[in-house]
């Protein structure tokens, strides 16, 4: 479930550069123009008089800020989206904009990103610019014979599941269905299987992408290697992904192909079990046990939560097979010894049954099904094997937790890469802190729960060894380590050359 996050709520003041009001107007009357490729319908405009229509473009999943209470800098010019797959038109979009000095951002869905996607509001240049949205691009294609898929940006995680299970194929995709695959897969994308089958970027085999001449270019691992390498993980920084080409996995014995399964009546070897707080000990402390030495196969995972009813604090621990069903003697013994140690323990609830390939792929939609939630949070990486002060660490903080609707969620990273890309921090954990509440009105109620994530990602700093570019708290201008701090040290040096080969007038988003 992992997609770019956070949002600022207030940002320092800076002296906003505005284009001036003729180069505004000569980008105005060329994205206007009868011959431009897109149409004037899919184009709001930040000076226009329908002013509901523009901050309506701007909207996103997170509730945090929303965009009438946008900084100035967060603004961009324009908002251009798509209607349909149009290479050619999102190029002229992109080179006009670059012809007169603005510069261009692009989002595929806006899921969490609030305005992360709106550069000038992180960057530390505060340039006038346009934000290409491709949530409308949401095709996807599936080759079945070559186990191949083809994926437009705004494609969610749904359309791909919901496509692929069809003829029994399987992608390491985000693990909550409605995030789109455009920001999943640019910043690497820890997807559902990504400990047996690699992450998201390790399963693309090219893609296309705009770039601030307005050309379309293809990458893989033999044509433009060096772009291929830096967009996957670090793509925000090199142009516009319009289409994605991935490998994709049989989750069935007998893949076809024709269309022959859907996501019921597959099932998943899961072992699901729920803790109460007196419990957390035991659990942690079996977890990092057994995981490290578990198979590569079991995506064994802990989400802290607690329990709407009673407010009390609540560990659910889920083992879920990233192989076909009842396939694997290694899977089913690993699982029995879950099964063994649970039952050795107080549980709240707990199953050793099958789940379904839905069960496996929404699992965590619940938990972000309402559309006035608030988020603050940021994903770390820790080292195996787990250290046991740092287990007692999380468990003292989640008892701080101030919101019953966070959670912190404890997952295996990508065990063993089986491809090198910019996302790097192999053999870890993926960790991270999910502050989500409802506002209420009280700034003093956002506070609170944006003071809890900061307290508890500064407790568990010592034993971090990097972040997650797609969930991330927000950049505060001048932050010259927002980027730099997502990627081991040789890959940020070689994300820098790649960024003065692609992108040397910095048209796209900054690395610093």
């Amino acid at each position: 479930m992992k997609v770019t996050l956070c949002i600022l709520s207030t940002i320092a003041a800076v002296a906003y550069a505005t284009a001036s009001t003729a180069t505004q107007g000569h980008v105005y009357n060329s994205y206007t123009a009868s011959s431009f490729p897109i149409r004037s319908s899919d184009i709001q405009f930040r000076s226009q008089s329908n002013k509901d229509a523009y901050y309506s473009s701007l909207k996103t999943f997170n509730n945090l800020i929303t965009p009438k209470e946008f900084p100035d800098t967060a603004l961009p010019f324009a908002v251009v989206t798509p209607s349909s797959a149009n290479n050619r038109g999102i190029g002229r979009a992109v080179k006009i904009a670059r012809d007169y000095g603005f510069r261009v951002s692009a989002r595929s869905g806006g899921y969490q990103s609030g305005y992360s996607s709106n550069m000038a509001a992180i960057d530390s240049s505060s340039q006038d610019f346009v934000l290409i949205d491709l949530q409308k691009l949401n095709q996807v294609t599936i080759n079945p014979k070559d186990l191949t898929a083809t994926a437009e940006p705004g494609a969610t995680g749904e359309d791909l599941y919901s496509q692929t299970i069809k003829y029994g194929l399987h992608f390491p995709g985000p693990h909550t269905s409605r995030v789109t695959l455009g920001g999943f897969l640019l910043q690497g994308g820890m997807g559902i299987g990504s400990r047996y089958h690699g992450a998201g970027v390790d399963n693309v085999l090219g893609f296309d992408i705009v770039l601030a001449s307005g050309r379309t270019v293809y990458a893989d691992a033999k044509t433009n290697s060096d772009l291929f390498y830096g967009v996957r993980g670090g793509g925000q920084f090199f142009g516009v992904v319009t289409k994605f080409y991935l490998k994709l996995t049989p989750i069935v014995q007998k893949p076809t192909l024709v269309p022959t399964y859907n996501d019921t009546s597959v099932k998943i070897d899961q072992i699901f079990a729920i803790f109460d707080r007196p419990q957390a000990n035991d659990l942690l402390s079996f977890y990092s046990g057994f995981d490290p030495v578990a198979p590569k196969a079991l995506e064994n995972k802990i989400i802290f939560t607690v329990d709407a009813t009673t407010n009390d604090k609540q560990y659910l621990f889920a083992s879920v097979s990233s192989v076909p069903f009842n396939s694997s003697s290694e899977v089913t013994t690993a699982q029995s010894e879950i099964t063994q140690w649970y039952q050795t323990v107080p549980t709240n609830y707990a199953s050793s049954d099958p789940t379904t390939y839905a069960g496996a792929t929404r699992g965590g939609d619940s938990s972000w099904a309402d559309s006035d939630l608030s988020y603050y949070a940021e994903d770390v990486w820790f080292p195996v094997p787990l250290d046991p002060r740092l287990l007692q660490v999380l468990i003292d903080q989640w008892d701080k937790v101030p919101s019953n609707l966070s959670t912190m969620a404890l997952n295996t990273g990508t065990w063993d890469a089986p491809t090198r890309s910019a996302l790097g921090y192999d053999r870890s954990y993926s960790f991270c802190v999910y502050s989500t509440w409802k506002r209420n009105g009280d700034p003093s109620w956002d506070a609170k729960n944006k003071a809890w994530a900061d307290e508890t990602l500064a407790a568990i700093k010592p034993w971090t060894l990097g972040y997650y570019a797609n969930e991330l708290r927000p950049k505060q201008l001048q932050d010259q380590d927002y980027w730099r701090k997502c990627y081991e040290e040789n890959t940020f040096d070689r994300l820098s050359i790649i960024k003065n080969r692609w992108d040397p007038s910095n048209v796209f988003k900054s690395l610093v």
